[in-house]
């Protein structure tokens, strides 16, 4: 069975989920998927540009095009290390303040008032700024230990420890990160080797895995920032107010107390009834409630038949049936 991939599919998927990175994970490019799974499609910008200029080379690739495979021996017998590439640089950049970003501002704010609690936050933030360094970084031919970019993220650290005044640097963190990753970037010699095809499927598995775990915590951490940080102008005065105190009002409030305690009530009566009479006892008090709603409304139905017929006689129209 033959696995070579399709440009028609490829544009297909970039077309219809290129913000997603579904083209890249039908390529089985996972890193790259999950990248722009985690950025928008690169911002809306890295997705453009790939369908322009980037997306048949990435099939000829997949495919093992001899032309591409040959342009790679050819940088890594005469480059001791890849070549620095500023446009590579710069997005690796931004991806790793965008990662800070939304890390930092996903814990509440009352845990930058303990210095414990700060940190942790700063430490949780520089572990995110790595990862989009490493991922951005080590996209095609290329490979860095974790350690590095790492390692440049901690130096930065005393940048994220802030007090209520200031801001924290994630710009200095990044830098920082990617300076030292391309310190210490290699090449990538079995990036092109072959699999077998029990391993392809068990590299299939692991792909899933990887992009579904990769979207789950993004998703949650994304979730978190917003939660802990939108603000909405409730009256229209100019006063803006966090959601989540919105929410938190709302959850302590009597009324709330009264519809959950309500909720709770009715799940215990079900559960009850589910455990003494089953599913399909549940199932039979539905429909004999549905059939008891049908007759009620036929029965409404034969009363107002049975009403106008009355009044149209009345007004004399005896022929009226």
């Amino acid at each position: 069975m033959s696995d070579t991939k399709s440009i028609k599919f490829a544009y297909f998927f970039a077309l219809t989920g290129g913000l997603f990175g579904l083209h890249h994970f039908y390529l089985g490019r996972t890193q790259h998927a999950l990248l722009w799974l985690t950025t928008f499609g690169g911002f809306g910008i890295g997705i453009f540009y790939e369908l322009l200029f980037k997306l048949k080379q990435y099939v000829r690739e997949i495919n093992n095009d001899n032309l591409i495979i040959n342009q790679y021996e050819k940088k890594i017998r005469e480059l001791k290390s890849p070549a620095f590439e500023i446009q590579r640089f710069f997005g690796q950049y931004i991806i790793s303040v965008f990662y800070g970003f939304i890390t930092y501002y996903a814990f509440p704010d009352t845990w930058l008032e303990k210095n414990s609690s700060s940190l942790f936050i700063a430490f949780c933030t520089a572990f995110a700024i790595a990862i989009g360094t490493q991922l951005a970084g080590t996209i095609g031919p290329r490979q860095c230990s974790f350690i590095w970019p790492l390692l440049g993220a901690i130096f930065g650290i005393p940048f994220l420890i802030v007090n209520r005044d200031t801001s924290p640097s994630f710009n200095i963190v990044a830098f920082l990160s990617s300076w030292i990753f391309e310190w210490k970037i290699e090449w990538n010699s079995e990036y092109f080797s072959k699999k077998s095809e029990k391993k392809k499927k068990i590299r299939f598995m692991k792909r899933c895995l990887i992009y579904g775990c990769g979207a789950i915590i993004f998703g949650i951490i994304l979730t978190s920032a917003i939660y802990q940080n939108l603000q909405v102008d409730i009256h229209g005065n100019g006063e803006r107010v966090k959601v989540k105190d919105i929410l938190t009002d709302f959850f302590e409030s009597q009324e709330f107390q009264r519809i959950y305690y309500q909720l709770s009530n009715v799940g215990r009566q079900l559960y009850g009834f589910y455990l003494r009479q089953g599913f399909k006892g549940i199932w039979n008090e539905i429909w004999k409630a549905l059939n008891k709603e049908r007759d009620k409304q036929a029965y409404e139905v034969k009363e107002k038949k049975s009403f106008d017929i009355q009044y149209l006689n009345y007004l004399g129209f005896e022929s009226y049936t």
